[in-house]
């Protein structure tokens, strides 16, 4: 897949890291001549430094060729008018910026941006998550949405050991995806027995991440 990523930030270099990884081609742009040098030295990408909200910028990059069009400047203004001209200019199938601002996010996504990725949802998310310690692990955010999908490991001291699904109050805005026992994975159905030391991957929505929480004993 190819990928072109506006802002050269710390967020930026990682991602351009995380995608050279898996093998995608990547391609960067900064306006600023430090952060340009710095990725251009440690990573093997294309960096142009340059204003990527400028249309002669993209056009110089041939942002038309990519998959996948990233935003992700510490300016909000600067990521949604990046994401425009990409998709109306050069018809970019796939735009996504990242919002510094929560209140942001619904004008972003009415002017055509096809994902945008509320840090502070994330941060959030990653904090609840993981705060508790090994027993949540935080797996995803969707997209434009406040679903989360993450692993529980049901401790060994589950008073509700042995009960099937169908018995247990499991949230009503709650998917169990998946469940691992002893190395073996198992779709959960109502007849599903879930016992201490289990791992379960659910998806949740909104609150009823917490209620899975309370119901796993956590």
């Amino acid at each position: 897949m190819k990928v072109t990523i506006i802002g050269a930030g710390q967020l930026g270099y990682f991602l351009a890291k995380s995608l050279l990884e898996e093998n995608h081609t990547v391609k960067i742009i900064d306006s600023d001549k430090k952060r340009c040098e710095k990725i251009s030295s440690s990573l093997d990408v294309t960096v142009f430094c340059a204003d990527g909200t400028r249309i002669e910028t993209l056009a110089e990059a041939k942002v038309g060729k990519s998959d996948a069009f990233i935003a992700v400047t510490d300016r909000d203004e600067d990521n949604l008018i990046a994401c425009e001209i990409a998709k109306k200019q050069f018809a970019v199938k796939r735009t996504i910026s990242k919002s510094n601002n929560h209140k942001n996010i619904a004008l972003m996504k009415r002017l055509g941006v096809d994902i945008v990725l509320d840090t502070t949802q994330i941060i959030t998310g990653l904090i609840e998550h993981e705060i508790d310690g090994a027993n949540v692990k935080f797996i995803a955010d969707i997209s434009n949405s406040n679903a989360l999908i993450s692993e529980y490991r049901i401790p060994e001291s589950w008073s509700k050991s042995g009960k099937k699904v169908m018995e247990l109050d499991v949230p009503s805005e709650c998917v169990l995806i998946y469940v691992i026992r002893s190395g073996t994975l198992m779709i959960p159905r109502g007849s599903t027995v879930l016992m201490a030391g289990d791992e379960v991957t659910a998806l949740t929505v909104g609150r009823s991440a917490k209620a899975l929480k309370k119901l796993f004993e956590l």
